[in-house]
């Protein structure tokens, strides 16, 4: 499973309104391109983004 797929996973469970407007291509491999993409949309869904990602990085 990639960083993107588990990034949507958690963005779908923890904000189920906004899960479109978060998720990226499942293929994607790196947080920082999750970063990149995501805040480029919105600094408000980059700071989303952002939290997100830290609580998958504490998962692991």
């Amino acid at each position: 499973m990639t960083i993107a797929h588990r990034f949507n996973t958690e963005a779908a469970r923890l904000l189920p309104h906004m899960a479109t407007d978060l998720a990226v291509d499942p293929t994607i491999t790196t947080a920082g391109e999750i970063d990149e993409i995501v805040f480029r949309r919105s600094e408000f869904l980059g700071g989303m983004a952002c939290a997100i990602l830290a609580m998958i990085e504490q998962q692991e």
